[in-house]
């Protein structure tokens, strides 16, 4: 499924019935201000005819805006989409802001995808984390959504309070059994004027490493590519506004690239478990996948060299995306990365 192209506008804490404990979407998305009907427009109308862009709306919880404000936003795009110059809308939102009358008018204002921040499908972690609904309030939210015939997007975080890492791969085995179309994970992160800074000031709360957040989300990842649902994003958008909130927790610039790296090291040691460590063999792998198999800082490419030094390495543009070839003499080994998640 090739990624959608997305014109993103963020509406920063817009219609949030409240904050969240670990919430500063200010930080997050490095703005103070939602953008201005102008600055849409702008932006609209540099688009090109064939552009096949997406709007989204993200950050605040849209569908809490009031209706003429969520119209007005909407009216916006009116015309690109008639002379298409967008090919959908996308909006953001919490599950519990969500029935079928909204999803349906929605759809009629041309939205083709809404996107749910669940979190967590666990009561308690929910609780803790300030969201004020229960997991299955969020279940009712996703059908709606799908029960009006727009695109799914399911959020989740990890790292919660209260949460742990078979809660959170539990929270993506619900989400997945919505349907979504789309699926975001996030770990959480201890940003500055929020009520989890306190909490982490205060010995309360202590936030997942790296590491820990990384080994969490990888089972998740698989769950998900196992049911062939997309894994749109790992670990938050990095920003200069982030980084200067940030106090404490699993952040890396490129988390999602350590979990895809983590996810290629699995994979590439279950192929290679059978060859004896001075073994000649020649190991096939997409193009594309070179930096996921040499891995951050050339780690998995070292472990490779130490643990296989026969082993050669050669990038195959023909080979599609996942797919290794173990060549041993005669005998060729498959690992597709599908079925290997689904073991």
């Amino acid at each position: 499924m090739a990624k959608q192209r997305i014109l993103p506008f963020f509406l920063p804490m817009q219609g949030c019935p409240g904050r969240c404990v670990y919430c500063d979407q200010q930080a997050i998305s490095g703005q103070a201000q939602p953008p201005s009907p102008e600055q849409i427009s702008a932006a609209l109308a540099a688009l090109s005819p064939d552009s096949a862009m997406e709007l989204a709306y993200y950050g605040g919880s849209f569908t809490c805006l009031p209706r003429e404000t969520q119209q007005m936003y909407l009216d916006l795009a009116q015309q690109a989409l008639r002379e298409g110059r967008l090919s959908g809308l996308r909006v953001s939102t919490r599950p519990d802001a969500v029935d079928e009358e909204q999803c349906a008018w929605l759809k009629q204002q041309g939205v083709t995808t809404v996107e749910l921040g669940v979190q967590s499908f666990d009561d308690r972690v929910l609780a803790a984390a300030g969201r004020d609904y229960t997991g299955d309030r969020a279940r009712q939210g996703a059908a709606a959504v799908k029960g009006a015939g727009l695109a799914l997007g399911l959020q989740l975080m990890t790292g919660l309070p209260l949460d742990t890492p078979a809660l959170s791969l539990w929270s993506m085995e619900q989400a997945i059994a919505c349907g979504p179309g789309l699926l975001r994970v996030y770990p959480t992160l201890v940003l500055k004027n929020t009520e989890l800074a306190s909490r982490y000031q205060q010995g309360d709360y202590r936030p997942q490493t790296l590491a820990e957040a990384v080994a969490c989300c990888l089972p998740m990842l698989k769950a998900a590519l196992a049911a062939e649902i997309p894994m749109q994003r790992l670990g938050v958008n990095p920003s200069p506004s982030l980084e200067a909130a940030l106090l404490a927790g699993p952040y890396h610039p490129a988390f999602g690239g350590l979990v895809w790296e983590a996810l290629k090291k699995e994979q590439l040691q279950n192929l290679l478990q059978d060859l004896g460590a001075k073994e000649a063999a020649l190991l096939r792998f997409p193009a594309a996948e070179l930096p996921l198999v040499f891995g951050h800082q050339r780690q998995t490419m070292l472990w490779l060299a130490a643990s296989w030094p026969q082993l050669a390495l050669l990038p195959d543009k023909s080979l599609p995306a996942g797919r290794l070839l173990l060549e041993r003499g005669e005998k060729t080994r498959i690992s597709d990365q599908r079925e290997f998640c689904r073991r």
